[in-house]
């Protein structure tokens, strides 16, 4: 502070600048780096404006938006009844391959051959219609 004081008291001899007069403009030597980045930024405030805009499109589209509760529960109903559908194609299917008979030694054969648990071994079995061949290749090549 003290190198200003005297450059303004050496520098102006007997002019005195009144007080209604506008501020003389900074020395570039005397602003810091965060006055210029904010004097780059803001040249006249457009940024600042043109942002809040950006952000009140956003926040208006989503005030705009209205729900449909019709709409949502029909689309919820038929969510439901895709769901029940599925479950009763499910048990359909678990029904028929339950009554796909099948031989012990085979699941036996099965087990000891591809490594395979009982439970995985029956179920396989059971999807090729009993034939241990055929259950067979589909394992080797999978």
């Amino acid at each position: 502070m003290a190198p200003k004081a005297k450059a303004k008291a050496s520098g102006a001899q007997g002019a005195a600048k009144p007080a209604s007069a506008p501020p003389a403009t900074p020395d570039p030597a005397d602003t810091t780096e965060e006055e210029v980045e904010e004097e780059e930024e803001n040249p006249s405030g457009q940024k600042q404006q043109r942002e809040g805009g950006d952000v009140s499109k956003v926040t208006d589209f989503v005030e705009h938006k209205e729900l449909d509760s019709a709409k949502a529960s029909r689309a919820l109903a038929s969510i439901a009844a895709d769901d029940t559908v599925d479950r009763e194609a499910e048990r359909e299917r678990e029904r028929e391959l339950a009554a796909v008979h099948v031989e012990q030694s085979d699941i036996d054969l099965i087990v000891t051959e591809m490594e395979l648990d009982k439970e995985t071994a029956e179920r396989k079995l059971r999807e090729h219609k009993g034939d241990v061949v055929q259950t067979l290749n589909t394992l080797v090549c999978a």
